[in-house]
Formats: structure tokens, C-alpha cells, sequence
């Protein structure tokens, strides 16, 4: 690690961790918005997360600004340290609308 890095509590690393699950699972952050709080809590810049996670740095970078078409495949290597991967989720749009 860096050694210009500053030290991090723990406990509030782990605080960050438990309310961006909870933000994820109300349907609170855009793909964008995850990727970047995810690489936050990594303390890692953009070519760090990508080399660890084993995508392109242009991938992250294009996810970030909000323009990217990732796969299936890329969306679950970059959340799978974190404990995530690509599933259904039911939209808020379309609560009280029956979809066959």
C-alpha cells in the first residue's frame, strides 16, 4: 500500500461498506454511483481497481462517466469483492403495474 496513504478507521470503513449495501438494495444508486462509492472504499484510483478487479481502466472510466455498456461478465468481476453480482431487481417505476 501507498505509504502516503492515510490511515482509515475501520469501523467507519465498515459503516460506508453497510450503507452502500443498503443503498443498493433500496435502488438508491446508479450503476455509476455504486462504482464510484466501491472504488472509494477501496482507496484505490482508477487504474489500481481495474488492474485489481481485471478489466480495462477504460471500462472503469467510462462506467464512472456514465457512457459504458459493460457486460454481464465485467459487472460481476468488479463487484464480486464486494459481494455482488448482476441480478433482477423490481424497479420502483414499475410497482403497482403487473408486467406479464
Amino acid at each position: 500500500m501507498d505509504k502516503r496513504r492515510k490511515p482509515v478507521d475501520k469501523d467507519l470503513l465498515r459503516q460506508q461498506r453497510l450503507d452502500l449495501y443498503a443503498a443498493i438494495e433500496r435502488g438508491e444508486l446508479t450503476l455509476q454511483a455504486s462504482l464510484r462509492r466501491m472504488r472509494a472504499l477501496s482507496r484505490l484510483t482508477q487504474p489500481e481497481f481495474a488492474a485489481q478487479r481485471g478489466v480495462s481502466v477504460k471500462v472503469i472510466r467510462e462506467i464512472e462517466r456514465g457512457i459504458a455498456n459493460p457486460t454481464v461478465n465485467t459487472l460481476n468481476q468488479i463487484g464480486r469483492i464486494f459481494g455482488l453480482e448482476v441480478g433482477f431487481i423490481r424497479s420502483d417505476k414499475l410497482a403497482g403495474h403487473e408486467q406479464p
